[in-house]
């Protein structure tokens, strides 16, 4: 009777496929070879269904990490109110500049530099065409115009431009023994006379304080200086000095 009970709940298909998965009985030889169970292809079955379940997970994660990284990757869609035009950038007026070579009367140019940044485009780099005592200025002397800047310095002492510029002329002049003369940034012409010793040549490039020659004694000279002009745009001779003065370079 126990034999036929247990052979009826084999045979239940209620608990069949979990008996399948958990029994597997030894092959068993004889007549009572027709009740064995049959459990071929069950266990490949239940592998092969938990290998597709675990590789359908690995994809369901693969794809949706590519999809968090994508998102975070993304930078969110600017927020637009509809109906609301957008407005272009307010655009303010530049404020007005104040050119560094222009000379006021002291308590409005003080004032004035005060309230106004100094133009950026205007030349700021300049330096003293050498050093020395002045012994003579621009104006009158004995009966005549004296153009120049003279500055006494022993013979050798260098000689610099005062901006950057173009070297128009270095060699033999009239009066000056030798001369340099430079094409300044500001589109002067910067004349140097009586120079002992000349290190440019026309056409050269000079930066502001480089050294183009030393001071002399050549030509109608008194004592070696240097003697220094400077030729306004138009040729008309302008005081040096002054000049100077206006780009915040002082001589004495």
């Amino acid at each position: 009777m126990d034999k036929l009970v247990a052979q009826h709940r084999l045979n239940d298909p209620a608990i069949l496929p979990a008996t399948r998965v958990l029994i597997n009985p030894a092959p068993r030889t004889g007549r009572g070879g027709q009740h064995r169970v049959a459990t071929s292809g069950v266990i490949p079955t239940v592998a092969t269904t938990g290998a597709f379940v675990a590789a359908a997970g690995v994809i369901s994660l693969t794809v949706g990490g590519a999809a968090t990284q994508a998102s975070a990757d993304t930078p969110p869609a600017p927020i637009s109110a509809p109906g609301i035009p957008s407005l272009p950038p307010l655009a303010l007026p530049a404020l007005p500049t104040l050119p560094s070579d222009l000379a006021l009367p002291a308590p409005l140019d003080e004032l004035a530099r005060d309230l106004l940044p100094a133009n950026p485009i205007a030349p700021t780099k300049t330096s003293a065409p050498t050093t020395g005592t002045v012994t003579s200025g621009y104006g009158a002397r004995w009966g005549t115009t004296h153009y120049g800047l003279d500055i006494a310095n022993d013979i050798g002492t260098p000689v610099y431009a005062v901006t950057d510029g173009t070297v128009l002329e270095s060699g033999p002049a009239s009066g000056f023994g030798q001369w340099i003369r430079v094409q300044q940034d500001d589109g002067t012409i910067g004349v140097f006379g009586h120079v002992d010793e000349s290190y440019v040549s026309a056409g050269q490039q000079v930066r502001a304080g480089e050294q183009i020659g030393t001071v002399g004694n050549e030509g109608e000279s008194t004592g070696p200086h240097l003697h220094y002009e400077v030729w306004d745009t138009d040729g008309s001779k302008i005081d040096p000095e002054v000049w100077l003065n206006n780009r915040g370079v002082s001589v004495e």
